[in-house]
């Protein structure tokens, strides 16, 4: 899990032993970013939701391909992010998705120049996305 801003983090693909341990890092809410069945080995997501649920976390799934960030699918994730309260993780195979409709979305209304210190900070780079970032 890393950390971008107080509230948001992204990671990598999920197991179900991690969900316990999120909670207890006192994760509220799971966004998965990553499309069923995109990869060998990856854990469904209904078995994630329900195990984000037992543990007493949300779970929302906003699937998205690679590089596919169209203008509806960045406008959801944005407006699901500045409506979840406490700490907030999203993530796909990288995270690299997941921070990106996060960059892109900008739901804290950053600068670009703050968004790409925060994604560098963190071991991406946003400089490719930060001309299409909402303001």
């Amino acid at each position: 899990m890393k950390q971008i801003s107080d509230t948001f983090y992204v990671a990598e693909q999920l197991t179900l032993n991690q969900i316990p341990e999120l909670a207890q890092a006192g994760v509220k809410h799971v966004i998965c970013n990553r499309p069923d069945h995109e990869g060998e080995g990856q854990t469904d997501s209904a078995l994630l939701k329900e195990a984000a649920e037992k543990a007493g976390m949300t779970f929302h799934f906003l699937p998205t391909a690679p590089g596919q960030f169209e203008a509806a699918l960045v406008q959801q994730f944005g407006s699901l992010v500045a409506e979840l309260d406490g700490k907030t993780l999203a993530f796909c195979r990288t995270g690299t998705r997941s921070l990106s409709l996060w960059t892109l979305a900008n739901p804290e209304h950053r600068t670009p120049e703050e968004l790409l210190n925060l994604s560098e900070n963190a071991g991406y780079n946003m400089s490719g996305l930060i001309d299409r970032v909402a303001r």
